[in-house]
């Protein structure tokens, strides 16, 4: 029987390969973290209201299961049920309607029942007091981590639907690093750079593996009492994170998990950090082939009452982590604004040089990133 849930999780290991070499298009200059999860989850309210190319885009582009309404349903469905009782991960789902329209019933019906999403009416036209509404929707879902997603000015007369998506993660290790151990050391940020950066130090039993078609070792550091854990991918160069980008195309991350031994006696040293990122997806979901539903001829007739065109004008995606001796906070929301038309001893692993993480269950990747450089204070 084909597996639908793995397919997804397959494709949203690809799509996340796909994103993180779109964002470091050019090298890897900055830090990094988005959540492929939270934009399929966002785009995933746009398709359940698609027809045609358009719906067929987004399924092909951000990778789904099927590119039949209830199939992509289904396996969105299992992941939020999945976690609807964890203490770890919350994910929320949202429609924000300009007043005196109304969604077609079999639209709103999916979006409650397969979505969990919640709905609610605004003026578009109060651009400021909208604003200040989604955001502190926004900012509640991700524990106050997620501040500012929109702009007043993303908002006008014309605005239909903002499409919502947000996600926060907060895990203790299953084994913590003591603050006690902790010390400054070199980060190297190139061949012959390095800067000064608090280094936790562990050794203990972690998930290890060498990938020598990466060029890279792997650590895997579970989060206590969850499926959930992060996953590293340390290059074994300094400047070896461009070529590591490039060669995580030709392999699916969830093959990865296979591959991973239990070690006893990992020797880690992994930097403490705190990472910010933003980023507005328009010309990036172009780039995967997403690009009629930001063009007049989108097909999202299945959404509104109300007889309007609509196409997407914005996409924006923000998202935050914090690694310390504790564990990990993460959080990420997605807008979509909707508009009318106008080795023999104990291995060792030691991050000190820029690297790609992920936080996955061993299949569905909540957030992905790399750190190349110093933290946010």
């Amino acid at each position: 029987m084909f597996d639908f849930n793995l397919e997804f999780a397959r494709g949203g290991a690809k799509v996340t390969t796909e994103l993180f070499e779109l964002l470091a298009d050019g090298g890897v200059k900055q830090n990094i973290i988005f959540s492929p999860f939270s934009i399929q989850a966002c785009a995933a309210l746009a398709f359940a209201g698609a027809s045609g190319e358009t719906a067929d885009q987004i399924a092909e582009g951000l990778k789904f299961a099927s590119n039949f309404h209830p199939e992509v349903a289904e396996t969105f469905q299992f992941v939020f049920d999945k976690y609807k009782d964890s203490e770890l991960l919350k994910i929320a789902n949202k429609l924000y309607i300009q007043e005196g329209y109304l969604l077609k019933a079999d639209y709103e019906t999916s979006l409650k029942e397969s979505y969990n999403a919640e709905t609610e009416n605004v003026d578009f036209a109060e651009s400021e007091s909208t604003a200040a509404t989604i955001n502190s929707w926004v900012e509640d879902k991700t524990a106050g981590k997620i501040k500012d997603l929109v702009q007043p000015a993303t908002f006008d007369a014309l605005t239909r639907l903002v499409l919502l998506n947000a996600l926060h993660f907060k895990g203790s290790w299953a084994n913590k690093f003591d603050e006690e151990e902790t010390a400054e050391d070199d980060f190297w940020i190139s061949e012959e750079e390095s800067i000064k950066l608090p280094f936790m130090n562990k050794k203990a039993k972690f998930g290890y593996g060498f990938f020598e078609e990466l060029d890279c070792q792997a650590l895997e550091m579970p989060y206590n009492n969850s499926d959930l854990s992060m996953l590293v991918l340390l290059p074994n160069e300094r400047e070896g994170l461009k070529s590591l980008a490039e060669k995580l195309k030709s392999v699916n991350l969830v093959d990865l998990a296979a591959n991973l031994d239990d070690g006893d006696n990992i020797v880690v040293k992994f930097p403490k950090f705190k990472v910010e990122f933003e980023v507005e997806l328009t010309e990036t979901l172009k780039k995967l082939g997403i690009d009629k539903i930001f063009s007049d001829e989108a097909e999202f007739s299945n959404m509104l009452e109300a007889p309007e065109a609509l196409h997407v004008s914005n996409v924006f995606h923000k998202a935050v982590i914090e690694v310390n001796e504790e564990g990990t906070e993460a959080a990420a929301a997605t807008a979509m604004i909707m508009m009318a038309r106008c080795m023999l001893v104990d291995p060792q692993f030691i991050a000190d040089r820029p690297f790609f993480y992920a936080i996955w269950n061993k299949r569905n990747i909540l957030f992905a990133g790399a750190f190349v450089n110093a933290p946010i204070a």
